[in-house]
């Protein structure tokens, strides 16, 4: 098979062999797979394939009854929940080398919310077995999900003690610093996404991010938003 060319890093090219190769690289850059055994990697390669998702291009839709796992190679990924009228709900943005999709790999329920690329994007696709059967086979594995799974817990109730304690301007501070990447950069949202995320009005959100620039925290580019002060803006989303 010929060289094919990867995305690494959101920019940087990088040539692999084959698509394994690319697969391989990309579950060994996510933080749920790294380090795993050569053996239990060989069967998460062989049970994966690449996919090419273009801007708007859908994975899977709400009661979908699919059960793959996903890791992002590059782009991102939106998953959001609609009601019976068509409203949207953000749920969480994924970005490069994060997972998503496994928790109806794990119980083998319909899904619960659309997944949605927002830019171009790659991904590897990850069947069910081959998922199941290295959980089965590593504890390491089996342990990292655990503790992934504990943290969304963790999320999910920090997100409802905001939502019922907490101030608009705490809850769009919370929403802005758990979507920001390493460098403290927050790309892809829209001000209705945040609104979504943190269960108010996009007016409200324009205003309070209107503050947070102007106290210093946060700036603004065509990009999306950077975190000048990650600290500062902890302190505002805190009970």
């Amino acid at each position: 098979m010929g060289e094919v060319a990867a995305v690494v890093d959101g920019k940087n090219q990088k040539r692999f062999e084959t698509a394994d190769d690319q697969i391989a690289q990309a579950l060994q850059s996510c933080a749920l797979f790294e380090g795993m055994g050569p053996e239990a990697m060989n069967t998460l390669v062989r049970g994966a394939s690449l996919r090419d998702v273009p801007k708007g291009g859908i994975l899977f839709l709400q009661d979908d009854e699919s059960y793959e796992v996903y890791v992002v190679v590059s782009g991102r990924i939106r998953l959001y929940r609609m009601s019976p009228d068509g409203a949207e709900k953000t749920l969480a943005v994924h970005g490069d080398y994060e997972v998503f999709g496994d928790l109806a790999a794990i119980d083998g329920l319909a899904r619960s919310a659309v997944a949605e690329s927002m830019t171009d994007s790659a991904v590897v696709e990850i069947q069910r077995d081959a998922f199941i059967t290295c959980l089965q086979g590593s504890w390491d594995l089996s342990e990292r999900f655990m503790k992934k799974l504990a943290r969304m817990l963790r999320e999910t109730d920090e997100s409802l003690d905001l939502l019922a304690f907490a101030s608009a301007k705490a809850r769009v501070s919370s929403t802005l610093a758990r979507n920001s990447d390493q460098c403290g950069r927050v790309m892809g949202l829209t001000h209705r996404d945040i609104a979504a995320m943190a269960s108010t009005s996009r007016e409200t959100v324009s205003r309070v991010i209107g503050d947070l620039v102007d106290s210093g925290l946060v700036a603004v580019d065509d990009e999306g938003y950077s975190i000048i002060d990650m600290e500062g803006l902890m302190e505002l989303s805190s009970l």
